[in-house]
C-alpha cells in the first residue's frame, strides 16, 4: 500500500496531509512505543486481533490497513468507537487522542512507567552479574539470608535496613 492508497474499509483516508491526522498518528504510535506488556512492541495485527476479541461482535470495523493510516497519520476521522476501542485495548481514555492536556498528562505518566521499566531491566542485570561474579562464600552468605528471610539483626547504626 503507498501512501495515497486508501485502505480497504476506506474510513477517512485523506491524500493530502491533515494536521489533526497526523497528531492523532503520532499519539497512536507512542502507544505502541510505550505500552508494552509483552517486552515488546504490539504488531498491528495483535491491536486489530486484541480489540476484536474485547468488543466481541460489536467491536469496530478496524483493519490492519485502517490502524496502519491512523498510525502514519495518512487517516482523519477515525470513529468514536475506533477511539474508545484504540484506548480500551492500550488502557488510556479515549480523550487521550482529542486533548492535549489529557495526552500530555497520560504521555508523562506512560514515559515513566517506561523509565522505571527499564531502570528495573538494568538494575536486575546488574544484580545478576553481581552474583555471577561472587566468590563460593559470598553465595553461601547470600543463600542463608534468602533461607532465613534476611538478617535477624537491625544494623549496629539503628537505621532501617536497606536492601539494593
Amino acid at each position: 500500500m503507498d501512501d495515497t492508497t486508501a485502505p480497504a474499509d476506506g474510513e477517512g483516508a485523506v491524500d493530502e496531509i491533515d494536521p489533526e491526522a497526523v497528531q492523532l498518528g503520532q499519539r497512536v504510535e507512542y502507544l505502541f512505543e510505550h505500552v508494552q506488556p509483552l517486552g515488546r512492541r504490539f504488531t498491528l495485527q495483535e491491536v486489530v486481533d486484541g480489540i476484536r476479541a474485547q468488543g466481541g461482535p460489536n467491536a469496530p470495523k478496524l483493519s490492519v490497513g485502517r490502524l496502519w493510516a491512523l498510525v502514519k497519520g495518512k487517516a482523519s476521522n477515525p470513529t468514536i468507537s475506533t477511539l474508545r476501542a484504540l484506548g480500551d485495548f492500550f488502557g488510556v481514555p479515549q480523550a487521550y487522542f482529542i486533548d492535549d492536556d489529557v495526552a500530555a498528562r497520560v504521555s508523562a505518566q506512560l514515559s515513566l512507567i517506561s523509565a522505571m521499566r527499564a531502570n528495573d531491566v538494568r538494575s536486575v542485570a546488574l544484580r545478576a552479574a553481581t552474583v555471577a561474579t561472587m566468590s563460593s562464600q559470598g553465595l553461601d552468605i547470600v543463600r542463608s539470608l534468602v533461607e532465613q528471610g534476611g538478617p535477624s539483626e537491625q544494623p549496629a547504626t539503628g537505621e532501617p535496613e536497606r536492601f539494593v
